[in-house]
């Protein structure tokens, strides 16, 4: 044992610490209690109660935050569950409190070691997110294609299984959302959404509610007076202090690129006009090189004009100091994309930046400037990206693989809604695969707001095949 006063090593016999004098008698027992509670979690986790062992796991760290046996099963249960992140956070957190000898250390090698499904967890927690967007703006369509590719990536994930059975109850489909939640219930049997859906798609339940069973009713739930228990969450360091540290690196490291990077293109340029010998040649290739220096020149000095506005916009940016990591991820964001603009055109690549930009709530943002600069990140990011998005899935489309292309072109349509390309190839898409109704759709959205562009006329002959 430890004494929580002096950290020096002591009997389990003691009472009392032969250093500092310490008083161990309440710190014994709550040093029990948080093994006790570790007890019962792990005994819960051999039945496969999962969610009964998180809440006693969570009761252990509340009162002994550095036992590092509740913390590893608690990462253990919660990467059982699919929540990766959360397992992870309490690994790092255990090897923090124990650095040698710690379990902790393999389970983060073993993830680490296998890229492959490292990359292939991430994924499933990306798509997992888009899913749930989808959902929100009511795709189901796409929200359920994302929800299948989420349970292949990482057949554990709970929260998949309860959306994707939230989705299928939605349509009508209650066989569908039955198989999800019994599967899901073989990882957890106490889930108390598992459990909450399950009874919602129980026909008896169902139509005693209906009736309005006075019996039933007069009974009370014997559930109905235990008080949930809240939640565990220890407090995360202040971080805002070196927010505006890593800002200004970033900054610094922009302007250097774009200081550097017309030399570079200088001195390229020389060497790939040093063989021309005669003078007329050499004087063309000179012509070329000072408008070419010229044109570079005016780059830098448009690129070192956006760097200084967003750093002053950044700056001007109030961050509240009631949730500070709401902005970090404009922050993110806005990092990312002056990393881009220091790259060539032909390599630069936004798609990062537009996912991080789509998921941001502006509800949330109190600060005009804050907005302003989500919109121009926005008009210059969005795009580019539907643009990238719309030669994937055409690409898809023209290879027979009409599902996943139909991900990429709503993607591209989400991202500019004018982007008349991916509206036609949607609904040639679902034509592809015989829905016709929502082939039809999208045909009359070319027909009807784009009728100037050159695929009306391919967009109104299919739609008279499908009406005919």
């Amino acid at each position: 044992m430890v004494c929580p006063n002096c950290q020096g090593n002591i009997s389990d016999k003691r009472i009392r610490c032969d250093r500092c004098g310490q008083d161990l008698v309440l710190y014994k027992k709550i040093y029990k209690a948080s093994n006790m509670y570790y007890n019962n979690g792990l005994t819960r986790a051999k039945v496969r109660d999962l969610s009964g062992a998180i809440v006693a796991l969570k009761k252990s760290l509340e009162l002994n935050k550095s036992n590092t046996n509740a913390r590893n099963l608690l990462g253990l249960i919660y990467f059982e569950m699919g929540e990766t992140v959360a397992a992870l956070s309490e690994w790092v957190i255990s090897r923090y409190f124990k650095p040698d000898d710690n379990d902790a250390d393999r389970y983060i090698d073993d993830i680490q070691e296998n890229p492959t499904r490292l990359d292939g967890l991430n994924q499933a927690i990306k798509r997992y997110n888009n899913a749930l967007e989808f959902a929100k703006q009511g795709s189901d369509d796409l929200a359920t294609i994302q929800l299948k590719r989420v349970i292949q990536l990482n057949p554990r994930f709970i929260r998949a299984y309860h959306l994707l059975a939230l989705l299928y109850m939605k349509n009508g489909e209650n066989e569908r959302a039955r198989k999800c939640l019994l599967r899901a219930g073989r990882i957890d049997v106490s889930n108390t959404t598992t459990l909450r859906y399950l009874k919602e798609l129980d026909p008896q339940s169902s139509q005693s509610a209906r009736d309005g069973d006075a019996s039933v009713g007069s009974v009370k739930d014997p559930t109905s007076t235990i008080m949930p228990v809240s939640s565990y969450r220890e407090d995360k360091p202040n971080v805002m202090a070196f927010v505006n540290l890593v800002i200004g690196v970033l900054i610094g490291l922009a302007v250097a690129t774009f200081l550097i990077l017309p030399s570079i293109k200088k001195n390229e340029t020389a060497k790939n006009n040093q063989n021309y010998e005669d003078y007329s040649a050499g004087k063309a290739a000179i012509e070329v090189k000072e408008a070419a220096i010229a044109q570079l020149q005016d780059e830098k000095a448009s690129l070192e004009e956006t760097v200084i506005r967003l750093k002053a916009e950044l700056e001007g940016i109030e961050i509240p100091d009631n949730n500070p990591e709401l902005y970090d991820p404009l922050f993110e964001a806005s990092s990312l994309y002056m990393d881009e603009l220091a790259k060539a055109e032909r390599d630069r690549e936004y798609k990062q930046i537009a996912e991080i930009l789509r998921l941001l709530d502006t509800s949330l943002y109190e600060s005009e400037l804050s907005l302003q600069l989500i919109d121009k990140l926005k008009q210059e990011v969005y795009p580019v990206v539907s643009a990238q998005y719309y030669d994937t899935g055409h690409d898809l489309y023209s290879d027979s693989k009409y599902e996943e292309a139909l991900e990429d072109l709503f993607l591209s349509y989400n991202y500019d809604t004018n982007n008349v390309n991916a509206i036609y190839f949607i609904g040639r898409t679902y034509h592809r695969l015989e829905d016709y109704d929502n082939a039809r759709v999208y045909y009359e959205m070319v027909i009807n707001d784009f009728p100037d562009s050159k695929r009306y006329k391919n967009a109104k002959n299919y739609l008279n095949r499908i009406q005919d």
